[in-house]
């Protein structure tokens, strides 16, 4: 897997329903939070395109799925109809610049091609890796399943916790109960989630050996 990488590349929903600004303002704090996680050893680190747009790569491919989950949920807190698509492609790189649209290798088309054809599929976090995944793209299917009914303040709550935020910190933050956090949490099938964040890295290595 060390030889590998992941390219993410992630187009807002819906963002035509919002002012430019307002787009604007969401990623590029989006894009702040993400560049604080320790997890996240950037090759290249994010970068806004087309406006509604963004790019980068993780020389660990492992923690992609936690950066999409994460992007999602933050994007998805701010406002109804907000959500990302993120096409993951992992693979090998052969050019590499100092930024994500003007590099190239394996990885960069993967995630590019999966890009212009995520619109047809239901899941919004998708994969492409050299070789077919047909079971792990079943597992994404069933990870949208539970995501996609996520409310605005479920997804407020499970942002801050991937930011590894304590249940004490987020009821502090956003100003409810302990319990109303654990309740938030338990209502958006959390566990299940968790459970197949934390084994992505085994699902991932079954087909990168």
């Amino acid at each position: 897997m060390s030889s590998n990488i992941a390219v993410i590349t992630a187009d807002m929903v819906n963002s035509t329903l919002f002012s430019r600004e307002e787009v604007n303002l969401w990623l590029t704090d989006l894009i702040d939070l993400i560049k604080k996680q320790k997890d996240f050893n950037w090759l290249l680190e994010p970068e806004i395109y087309r406006g509604d747009s963004f790019q980068c790569v993780l020389k660990k491919p492992e923690y992609a799925l936690k950066l999409a989950i994460m992007a999602r949920t933050i994007v998805r807190s701010k406002a109804d109809n907000t959500d990302l698509r993120i096409a993951i492609g992992v693979g090998t790189s052969e050019t590499l610049t100092d930024r994500p649209g003007t590099s190239d290798g394996e990885a960069f088309r993967l995630s590019g091609h999966l890009a212009d054809n995520i619109r047809k599929q239901k899941a919004r976090i998708a994969i492409a890796l050299p070789i077919p995944c047909e079971p792990l793209t079943a597992s994404l299917d069933l990870l949208e399943a539970v995501m996609g009914n996520w409310s605005i303040a479920q997804s407020e709550v499970i942002a801050a916790l991937l930011q590894d935020q304590t249940v004490t910190a987020i009821s502090e933050k956003l100003s409810i109960s302990q319990s109303a956090v654990s309740q938030r949490l338990s209502a958006s099938k959390w566990w299940a989630v968790e459970n197949f964040l934390n084994t992505f890295p085994k699902h991932l290595e079954l087909y990168t050996k």
